[in-house]
């Protein structure tokens, strides 16, 4: 984002872009999930509420994050020693998605919570290996939706007058 963008506007684009990436990263779970049942030879009994459970889930969790993301760069923006040195949207996306992955996917991947034979279905590790790239999905689609938003979303609209402080003066 160009560094004369409002906060308005960056708060906007960090939270549209979250929506989109956490829909994308809820319906990427369930086909994870999906996999995960046909590689344990499991009959399919997945259910269309099942399937928006999860993804509204993931949208709530989403809208969390990218609410967090959006502060971050709005406050890292702001500053004038920091905002020269601040990478595009997509290298931003790719590294707070490495942070979800470092702070909540690998505890959860490695510390097992669940029970044993639930991390055993099918393949664990690929398992394992799917479900730890999500945030790295969700962080690289946040950055892709926050590089399309910045650009095809209006900035402030121009004035009627073009540029014009006081409209009367022409009237003479």
């Amino acid at each position: 984002m160009s560094q004369q963008a409002t906060s308005e506007r960056i708060m906007g684009i960090g939270l549209l872009a979250s929506l989109i990436a956490s829909l994308i990263a809820g319906i990427g779970a369930r086909i994870i999930m999906r996999i995960v049942a046909l590689t344990a030879h499991m009959p399919p009994s997945f259910s269309i509420a099942g399937t928006f459970n999860i993804v509204f889930l993931v949208l709530l969790l989403g809208i969390f994050l990218g609410f967090v993301y959006a502060l971050c760069i709005l406050f890292l923006s702001s500053s004038t020693k920091v905002s020269k040195y601040l990478p595009s949207s997509i290298w931003r996306g790719l590294a707070f998605g490495v942070l979800l992955l470092v702070i909540g996917g690998l505890p959860s991947v490695l510390i097992p919570l669940l029970p044993k034979e639930d991390l055993n279905l099918g393949i664990p590790l690929l398992n394992k290996s799917m479900f730890a790239a999500l945030p790295l999905i969700y962080g690289l689609t946040l950055g892709g939706a926050e590089v399309l938003l910045d650009r095809y979303l209006p900035r402030k609209p121009a004035s009627p007058e073009g540029g014009r402080s006081n409209p009367q003066l022409d009237e003479e």
